[in-house]
């Protein structure tokens, strides 16, 4: 019996609903997929010339990141910087990214863009070192920029 009330909690616990859900997406959101579109591509421009300083001007105070391989969350414009130090340490380097789409929620300042993100020399630009995907949940600010609140991204195989 104490088995059975314990199983029943568990799955009772394990099938709840988050407790805080994304907005619905909006139907109607030409106008803001635009700006995510926009605001993700400005971004990768904006760090392919400057590296590190474009990359952190962009990340809201509360942004997070997966880190250590996905084993924990860091929070936090200073960890989630610290985490992409190598990739800007190296000047032979660069980060180039497109993205493929963008979806805008409910409350009109939240949104998400996912592409495809490549390491390149920065002599050639076609000699890849990495690439993979990539996701960014973007927050739009008072003043209407958009910041990153979450960055995210799986390397390809």
């Amino acid at each position: 019996m104490k088995r059975s009330l314990h199983l029943a909690m568990l799955c009772l616990l394990g099938c709840a609903p988050p407790k805080a859900l994304p907005p619905k997406p909006l139907a109607d959101t030409a106008d803001l997929q635009d700006q995510l579109f926009a605001a993700d591509r400005a971004f990768a421009r904006a760090v392919a010339d400057s590296g590190a300083p474009a990359f952190t001007a962009r990340l809201a105070a509360d942004v997070a990141r997966p880190g250590n391989g996905g084993l924990l969350l860091l929070r936090g414009v200073i960890p989630v910087a610290a985490d992409k130090k190598s990739l800007f340490d190296d000047p032979s380097q660069m980060v180039t990214w497109t993205p493929t789409d963008a979806v805008a929620y409910a409350d009109r300042v939240t949104g998400v863009t996912i592409g495809r993100y490549a390491v390149v020399r920065r002599s050639s630009r076609t000699d890849t070192l990495a690439r993979g995907r990539y996701l960014t949940l973007w927050r739009k600010q008072s003043d209407g920029q958009w910041k990153v609140l979450l960055d995210t991204d799986l390397p390809d195989k």
